[in-house]
């Protein structure tokens, strides 16, 4: 990701192209309470025509659990001090006997932001409470000056509001300057336009919103992002996000001019190009293995690019400098290409309003072609997309157009896998194994192999080995996880220790060495029978097939059976065949939708499937 605005309302977690509060609680585990109650979040805007604004704020928190104290102990601002200014004005730990504890100023430390691979005039001011304890309520009071605009001439704001949490009393303000045109949206909130105070200018607008909610509900595995189903308010001083891609276009456009160095190169690598195809494939290529990714959010480098040229002169660059390049690129042989805005974590919808919600990442797309690119997913052939950018809306900046990404299919996002084995006269095996991958399971593989290569192996075979309970040796034949132009497989050798007694009589499990095992990941998995909250579900396909050879003394008296059944879009089929002391095994699973979300009774016919699939994985060879 790349697309990056630290703001002052971190606690929430404020890391999106534009101003986003995202208001979430901590579940604590033993049965559920949350880990913290919010018993006040006040939030106050004074927008002004240009842009900026100054930012009031009051919130306060009650701890409910210990994971609470864990939670609440330090308060972090994030804030990007080149472009705002920061002041903690009041910050007090308050026992639950009436007791209360000021933070003194040497227990509020500047530090720098992020790290990581994020480098950047982003700073912290961390509040650090004392005596925290359950019954404990932190509060703290401060004030931000947003001087430089993050869009020059408009403002944005959007708070979701977490059903895993409850909230005593959240409130927003906002005093807009004569001129500034407000739009507004909300979802389970109250509130609108106010009258004026006595000291306002003329012309000045207020509103206020607020929003209660007394129960919480705990966090559902797989559920997507709040953004996509909670309580929200919005607001926004773009008419649309047409207005929205021209105010980040009008800036990124300029930094992806084509200069004689990118023209040379760009030359240079198509010169054997069969179409233009090809040239988008060599230039994509050349991009996502050249030029390392690096976040470096200097000024506002959190929301415009570097320059094409700069970023190939360091070689290094976040999501928008990659796309810059490329786009660059891409023009010095004559194909256009723009910014495509996107999410690439769990929100998979837009708000009605462009608040900058859920953008948190930009990659390419390619009109001609209707084809996207992500260069930051170093593992992804042309063609493929790394799964958190699946099946999204995008906001595709040259011509303010949304778009979307195409979506997971069984058909282009697979796992097929073959293993030869032969059982040896003490119980143990020796076999290979070869699997051809593609799409989402390509780039996972490849990234995996990627990042096991030049080390002992050793630790890996034994962790692969035990998924089936299986211990042995063994070792993944060298790869190039890196080399996009070829079709992906992975093979492997193994010997496997015995799993039988022989002689029998006996039985076993058919087993999968270092193969990837794909079915039998599946099978651990049980869902929750009723879900509160909407969830992703994919479409994939995972191919299965073992050739089983016996020793010739040995009688097999039982295979297991055939199984096929389908449920809801769940599909599965194995057939087992034994001639003479061979056995075939092929065991084919794949998964059928039209829209990411998945359907209401996924979870009730995830489970039935399920123990069919569990059936069949235990299904036994039997010999004596």
């Amino acid at each position: 990701m790349g697309l990056t605005l630290t703001t002052s309302i971190n606690r929430w977690t404020a890391r999106v192209l534009g101003l986003l509060a995202v208001l979430a609680c901590t579940a604590a585990q033993a049965g559920f309470v949350p880990a913290y109650t919010v018993t006040r979040a006040l939030d106050t805007y004074d927008v002004k025509l240009d842009g900026s604004y100054h930012h009031y704020f009051e919130w306060a928190y009650r701890v409910d659990t210990p994971q609470g104290i864990e939670e609440l102990g330090e308060y972090k601002l994030t804030y990007n001090e080149k472009l705002e200014k920061v002041e903690i004005l009041e910050a007090y730990t308050l026992q639950a006997d009436g007791t209360r504890i000021d933070v003194p100023a040497d227990k509020i430390r500047k530090q720098d932001g992020d790290g990581g691979q994020e480098y950047s005039d982003n700073k912290a001011m961390v509040v650090i409470y004392s005596k925290v304890a359950v019954g404990s309520t932190v509060y703290i009071r401060a004030r931000t000056h947003q001087h430089t605009p993050i869009f020059p001439g408009h403002f944005v704001v959007s708070q979701f509001f977490s059903p895993h949490c409850a909230f005593d009393d959240a409130e927003m303000r906002i005093s807009a300057e004569a001129g500034v045109k407000l739009r507004f949206d909300l979802d389970r909130t109250s509130g609108g336009q106010v009258g004026p105070l006595p000291e306002d200018a003329p012309g000045t607008t207020r509103y206020r919103f607020t929003y209660k909610q007394s129960e919480a509900y705990p966090f559902e595995s797989g559920e997507v992002d709040l953004s996509d189903f909670a309580s929200f308010i919005a607001v926004t001083t773009f008419a649309d996000y047409a207005d929205f891609a021209k105010s980040y276009q009008v800036r990124a456009k300029p930094m992806a001019a084509v200069t004689p160095a990118i023209e040379k190169l760009a030359r240079e690598l198509t010169a054997n190009a069969k179409d233009e195809r090809d040239r988008v494939r060599k230039l994509f290529n050349w991009v996502s293995q050249n030029i390392r990714y690096a976040a470096v959010y200097v000024g506002d480098g959190g929301f415009v690019p570097h320059s094409a040229q700069s970023t190939l002169d360091n070689r290094y660059g976040d999501c928008k400098d990659h796309v810059t390049l490329l786009e660059a690129l891409l023009r010095a042989v004559g194909i256009d290409s723009t910014t495509a805005l996107v999410n690439s974590g769990d929100a998979y919808r837009l708000p009605k309003l462009p608040v900058s919600t859920p953008f948190n990442h930009a990659i390419t797309y390619i009109p001609s072609l209707d084809l996207y690119l992500d260069s930051t997913s170093r593992f992804s052939p042309m063609g493929t997309l790394p799964d958190g950018d699946m099946a999204k809306p995008t906001l595709r900046t040259a011509s303010g157009t949304i778009g979307k990404t195409p979506m997971n299919s069984w058909k282009n996002d697979y796992t097929r896998s073959h293993v030869q084995m032969r059982m040896r006269k003490d119980g143990s095996f020796v076999g290979k194994s070869i699997s051809v991958m593609g799409g989402v399971e390509e780039i996972a593989s490849r990234g995996s192999q990627f990042a096991n290569q030049n080390k002992d192996q050793t630790p890996w075979i034994n962790r692969l080995l035990a998924r089936n309970q299986e211990t042995g040796t063994g070792r993944i034949l060298p790869t190039e996880p890196t080399n996009l132009d070829t079709s992906w497989t992975v093979e492997s050798e193994f010997h496997l220790d015995p799993l039988v007694n022989v002689p029998g009589p006996s039985a076993m499990t058919i087993p999968f060495g270092l193969a990837p095992g794909k079915l039998h990941a599946m099978a651990s998995h049980k869902a929750i029978e009723r879900r509160r909250f909407p969830q992703a579900c994919s479409s994939l396909e995972f191919r299965e097939t073992t050739t089983l050879r016996f020793p010739s003394h040995l009688k097999i008296t039982r295979i297991p059976s055939n199984v096929k059944v389908s449920v809801g879009n769940y599909h599965y089929r194995s057939r087992y065949v034994l001639k003479g002391h061979t056995l075939s095994v092929d065991r084919l699973h794949w998964s059928e939708r039209q829209d990411p979300f998945c359907e209401p009774t996924v979870n009730r016919d995830w489970n039935r499937f399920r123990e069919v699939l569990q059936r069949d994985l235990r299904g036994q060879v039997f010999f004596k």
